[in-house]
């Protein structure tokens, strides 16, 4: 059993991937925030949950977690940009693929902490 900070990071943690995991299934379709897509101060707040993440991730070591922190920070930063340009583009897809960005994201194997009850 870890520190009180160690537990709390872990529950914190378990959270905070549903979210993210949740807000990017859809992919390439959308963004989304609970049922609805996204909007772009939703976008935002995301963004400081990711980074609230982020801070988690590295307090537990988990490293392995770099790659998708990127990818949905590309998201959520970009997502933003395509609904207030909407008309310009044929859906999220394109503008992702013309922007070379990750179609799908997917998160690592949650740690083996989290899988044992």
């Amino acid at each position: 059993m870890g520190t009180g900070q160690e537990s709390a990071d872990r529950a914190r943690y378990a959270r905070d991937r549903d979210w993210i995991a949740y807000a990017l299934h859809e992919l390439p379709a959308g963004v989304l925030w609970g049922a609805d897509g996204a909007t772009p101060a939703q976008c935002a707040e995301m963004l400081d949950g990711l980074d609230e993440f982020a801070d988690v991730c590295r307090r537990l070591g988990l490293n392995d977690h770099t790659e998708f922190i990127e990818e949905c920070r590309w998201h959520f930063e970009h997502y933003p940009h395509f609904l207030g340009r909407r008309r310009h583009f044929v859906d999220y897809a394109t503008y992702i693929r013309d922007r070379h960005g990750p179609a799908r994201v997917e998160p690592p194997p949650p740690p083996g902490w989290s899988r044992r009850r």
